[in-house]
């Protein structure tokens, strides 16, 4: 009876080595994020939100985010050369149009510039987006939708020195392939 307990013991003992190996006990964020790649493409799909991104993007954790409706972001390059897009989602009881309003009242008190407006449809729902310079003349696009009672933004910012065509046509794959789960 001895043997049996233990050798039990054992595989109990074996099978929580192989979790915590495999990291199925990880905090790592980078661990709740699905991806697969085809032809040049990759595929993200975590925290409630699905899209697409060109091969040469990776996901990114911010590690001083404190936003409580920050999911994750993704980004190209490297260091003081990257460029990142962000993913937020929070809840919002008033229409896009109201959000909109709102966020456009703000970007005069944070000194920021609109360069444009437009538009667009993001998961088959009406979206808008504002291209912008901010308080450094570094560029900026935020788009956002809302589906049931959620307001989704994506915001994507070049890297120094580059201007938004830099980082416009990966931002379009993203937005077009965009699915709130």
């Amino acid at each position: 009876m001895l043997p049996r307990i233990i050798s039990s013991m054992g595989l109990v003992i074996l099978i929580f080595s192989v979790v915590v190996v495999s990291g199925c006990t990880s905090n790592d964020p980078l661990d709740n994020v699905y991806k697969t790649e085809s032809t040049g493409i990759k595929h993200f799909e975590s925290e409630g939100i699905s899209f697409n991104a060109s091969i040469n993007w990776s996901f990114y954790k911010m590690e001083n985010e404190t936003a409580d409706d920050y999911l994750f972001s993704i980004s190209k390059g490297t260091d003081e050369n990257m460029d990142l897009i962000h993913f937020y989602a929070g809840n919002y009881n008033g229409t896009l149009s109201e959000y909109v309003s709102s966020e456009k009242k703000e970007i005069p008190l944070r000194n920021w510039t609109i360069t444009s407006e437009k538009e667009l449809t993001v998961d088959g729902l009406p979206a808008y987006q504002i291209s912008a310079l901010n308080q450094e003349n570094k560029p900026l696009i935020k788009t956002w939708f809302m589906k049931n009672g959620t307001i989704h933004t994506i915001y994507a910012v070049p890297s120094a020195g580059k201007n938004l065509t830099n980082i416009e046509t990966d931002l379009e794959i993203v937005i077009s392939t965009f699915h709130a789960i």
